[in-house]
């Protein structure tokens, strides 16, 4: 016989937008809510705001939502097809998943690993003494202008949030497609799965998806529409290569997260060059360029035989003197000096302390990586291509050769550039009738020389055509169109996708002329290429290539491999528009351990439905046949509180038949439902049944179709009749939908209308001095007991809660740690 449980109200709460999903952590104190303008906003225990996450764009819309299993990262999905990892500490955006279409479905399960056979002593790839050889990357500043000064971040290497992950856990992705993906940890893809490939429906949606705790399996429930009618079919597919394979999946995992936080620190290093360097020329080049289109339209000459001229003659053109004392100024030619010092330097910088460093890390770890390939029964089986991680290894051996070039080129630049507005300032200074300082009037043979490779390099192929190009590059309005006077600078040139316009002459280098004269090193498959005429940025758009084409390959091998073992046919139904309710049936799917059981449950009409389907079948996807079983359920009654308001044609002791408004997974052994009374009240109840009395009664055994809604052979089982069922009715409420969490026992049942939520605590004991107010019904406990049972529950929580935050700065984590305790001692405290 069910019986009333203390599922305690801690309080209710109005939100200020309309909320669509709801999900708690598992760890924390912390729910989730999405809403209908595409914000996610994060909400403690208390209903204390702790971070909100914007929309996309008024467009974009939330679809889906799930929790790393440590509650520590939450993967938001969007219609636009992207899935966001977000650090609950600041809601950081750590990774960006481009799926390609609307997502629709998002969970992530913890592999639970076999408590005996395969030892963990005997995994070889347990530490990860990168950190040995690799110096450590220094922090990127927030701004360019001094890289003394500044914010900067932390920690950098471990920008994906991956060294605390000690056990392997999987994030699938179900769109608008017949494609599931899965993803280590939310961010390395180790297998993309493409279901019902003869299917020819108008259009085919992922309705829910998810992996079993021992990665075997994996279910999908598939939505086919045609003609106005709808289809779902669930899918059964055999991924024991990912358990088979779990450590070294662990480890390719930790290295593409290393390798993909390398290229962002690449991207981020490389943009801040651009920055330093076309904000701090623009000015001098902007007039340069308006120098030469006078020079042009006077037909006098061009720009680099005045200044040729002035350097060997010392007696400047008309215009030339014009330019210099009316343009450029003295003050202006020395702050300019100055900034272009500073912006050399800032580059060097960049150079020498940032990109040398992360680019030897990607080559070091693809180098890892090549040692890992040669092992073909641990990595070449899951994708791991020697072939492409040479190709990657060479691009980027390439792109560490090109920054050393750049440096040499930044350290020659700077030297000229020094000497050229030395020179220019002094010059300035004696057509002003000025005095110059004697330090600076002196010029050395050096000096000249200094000036006369400058004026070779930046103006010898100033010719009139470049100056047109050049003036019309600067009118560009776009940010990434404009090319601000890329043709007067040698380190500018690197800085762009496309050719050296005028690469440096390396024939004199030793190396290159031994390597060309030796002909069996030059097409040597150890020595790393040099690409004389590519630039830098060109040489980075090949390592990412050839480095994401390398580690996405996994994917596509390992989803290759997996194969269906069942498809069986559910129900059909035709959608309706409501507005007010749910317009497509409920699914939930899970896992049990315990039981040793992967669960379906399902509603096969628009809720409220008057039964509740539980399809369940064993975790090994090749004892499914005739291993899946199917029984339905019913609420006829519950018993009635005295306290609870009810219509005068009610029974006032017992309730009329409940119909299930929604379903959702609470712990290994019970699942919950959302019901809401068949009359004219709705009133809603909260029910929380064991799973375990399920599976051993009666079942129908399932072949190829169940279709429930025809079907006269699935047994009924009523909870009327069941025992370790518990539940609270919710009065004075219109219930939408509800959020659980089994670990954290915790409760959200959502309003009707979307802007107000109850928060409930699923495991709180009730005193017999209830409010008034209070329906939980009369619970008969001795008190000794009742404060035995909330302060073991005080214990446990403080025990859960300083395992998980210690060696953490999280302060989330610290701030729901006191939360728990306080939530429980008002559990102790209750009267």
């Amino acid at each position: 016989m069910p019986e009333l449980e203390a599922f305690r109200q801690v309080d209710e709460k109005y939100v200020s937008v309309e909320a669509e999903l709801m999900e708690w952590s598992p760890k924390f104190d912390l729910v989730a809510l999405s809403n209908i303008q595409g914000e996610v906003v994060l909400h403690r225990l208390t209903w204390q705001k702790v971070w909100s996450l914007p929309a996309q764009n008024e467009e974009t819309k939330v679809k889906a939502m799930a929790w790393r299993p440590d509650g520590k990262v939450l993967a938001v999905g969007y219609s636009s097809g992207q899935v966001v990892l977000c650090y609950i500490e600041n809601a950081e955006v750590l990774h960006t998943i481009e799926v390609g279409s609307q997502v629709t479905s998002l969970s992530w399960v913890c592999h639970a690993a076999p408590k005996c056979g395969a030892s963990t002593l005997s995994d070889p790839y347990l530490q990860d003494n990168t950190a040995t050889y690799l110096p450590k990357l220094h922090p990127l500043n927030k701004s360019y202008g001094s890289l003394s000064k500044g914010k900067s971040e932390d920690n950098v290497e471990d920008k994906k949030k991956l060294q605390s992950q000690k056990q392997l856990n999987v994030l699938v992705i179900g769109s608008c497609s017949q494609e599931v993906q899965l993803y280590i940890y939310g961010v390395f893809p180790v297998a993309k799965v493409t279901v019902g490939e003869e299917i020819s429906s108008e259009s085919v949606e992922i309705v829910n998806a998810v992996l079993s705790e021992d990665l075997t399996s994996l279910l999908v429930v598939l939505k086919q529409s045609s003609s106005g009618d709808q289809e779902f079919t669930l899918h059964t597919f055999d991924t024991r290569l990912l358990t088979s394979h779990d450590n070294e999946l662990k480890l390719l995992a930790q290295k593409y997260g290393q390798i993909a936080t390398f290229i962002q620190y690449l991207d981020a290093t490389v943009q801040q060059m651009q920055e330093a360097w076309e904000d701090i020329l623009l000015e001098m080049d902007s007039k340069l360029y308006t120098f030469a289109k006078q020079k042009q339209a006077s037909g006098a000459g061009t720009v680099s035989n005045d200044f040729l001229e002035l350097l060997l003659f010392g007696v400047p053109s008309p215009e030339l003197r014009t330019f210099l004392l009316c343009e450029l100024t003295d003050k202006g030619v020395k702050k300019l000096g100055h900034s272009i010092g500073t912006s050399y330097s800032n580059i060097q910088k960049l150079v020498v302390k940032h990109l040398q460093t992360v680019s030897q890390a990607i080559l070091y770890q693809l180098g890892e990586m090549k040692g890992m390939a040669q092992c073909y029964e641990k990595f070449g089986v899951l994708g791991v291509d020697p072939d492409r991680l040479h190709k990657a290894l060479m691009t980027t051996g390439s792109f560490v050769l090109k920054t050393s070039e750049l440096q040499q080129v930044i350290d020659g630049s700077i030297k000229n550039f020094k000497a050229f507005f030395k020179w220019l300032y002094v010059v300035i200074l004696r057509l002003s009738d000025e005095k110059p300082p004697a330090e600076l009037s002196e010029m050395t043979q050096h000096d000249v020389n200094f000036v006369a490779d400058f004026l070779r390099d930046n103006f010898a192929q100033f010719t009139e055509r470049e100056e047109e190009e050049s003036i019309e590059d600067l009118r560009a309005t776009s940010p990434t169109d404009k090319k601000p006077g890329f043709k007067l600078e040698k380190v500018g040139q690197y800085l762009k996708k496309e050719r050296l316009s005028c690469p440096p002459d390396i024939s004199n280098n030793p190396w290159v002329q031994f390597t060309r004269a030796s002909p069996s090193l030059k097409d040597s498959k150890v020595l790393y290429p040099v690409e004389s005429n590519k630039s830098l940025l060109q040489l980075q758009e090949s390592l990412e290539q050839d480095t994401y084409a390398m580690l996405h390959k996994p994917a596509l091998t390992i989803g290759k491999s997996v194969q269906c073992v069942s498809s069986l046919y559910l129900f059909s139904t035709c959608p309706r528009e409501d507005h007010s309710r749910h317009v497509t049936p409920k699914f939930s799917q899970f896992t049990s351990g315990s039981l040793h059981l992967m669960f379906t449950l399902f509603l096969s009409e628009c809720q409220p439905s008057d039964r509740l389907h539980v399809l369940f079948q064993p975790t090994d996807a090749h004892s499914v046949d005739g291993g899946v079983k199917i029984v339905s359920v019913r609420f006829s009654s519950l018993p009635r509180p005295e306290l609870l308001n009810c219509s005068s044609e009610s029974n006032p002791e017992q309730s009329d038949a409940l119909r299930v408004l929604d379903v959702a997974y609470y712990d290994e052994g019970h699942m919950t439902c959302l019901l809401v009374e068949d009359n004219a009240d709705q009133t809603p109840a909260l029910v929380k049944l064991a799973l375990g009395p399920l599976v051993t009664r009666p079942c129908t055994q399932v072949t190829a179709t169940v279709d429930v809604n025809n079907c006269t052979d699935i047994p009924v089982v009523d909870v009327c009749d069941m025992e370790d069922v518990q539940y609270r009715w919710l009065p004075n409420m219109k219930a939408h939908s509800f959020a659980v969490s089994g670990t954290r026992h915790t409760a959200t049942v959502l309003f009707s209308s979307r802007r107000r939520v109850r928060i409930f605590l699923m495991d709180a004991d009730q005193d017999d001095d209830d409010d008034e107010d209070d329906v939980d019904g009369d619970i008969t406990a001795d008190q000794s007991t009742i404060n035995q049972s909330a302060c073991s529950s005080k214990n446990s929580t403080q025990s859960e809660m300083q395992m998980l935050v210690d060696g953490s700065d999280l302060g989330v984590e610290g701030e729901d740690k006191e939360n728990s305790s306080r939530r429980a001692s008002n559990g102790e405290q209750a009267t």
